[in-house]
């Protein structure tokens, strides 16, 4: 999702500006930073490090994920949760 929209989006929200900044800032800064040095291992010729910073940052993306399914699974599995009495 291009980050211009959700600033933008952001913008027509109550959020306050100090608190948008915050996340911002707590939210782009590791991820830059983890960009440029992979960036910099596959100038290097460093390919092994590179992969494993990629499979950090997927990991980081598909274990908040996986953990979201499994607690909507189980909430839709619960008993009497969907079940209808007779």
């Amino acid at each position: 999702m291009s980050f211009d929209l959700v600033s933008y989006a952001a913008g027509l929200t109550p959020i306050k500006p100090w608190r948008f900044a915050l996340a911002t800032l707590l939210g782009l800064v590791p991820v830059s930073f983890i960009l440029a040095h992979m960036g910099g291992e596959i100038v290097a010729g460093s390919s092994g490090e590179a992969l494993v910073i990629m499979l950090i940052i997927g990991l980081l993306t598909l274990v908040p994920l996986i953990i979201h399914a499994v607690q909507r699974h189980r909430r839709g599995h619960q008993p009497g949760a969907s079940e209808k009495p007779l």
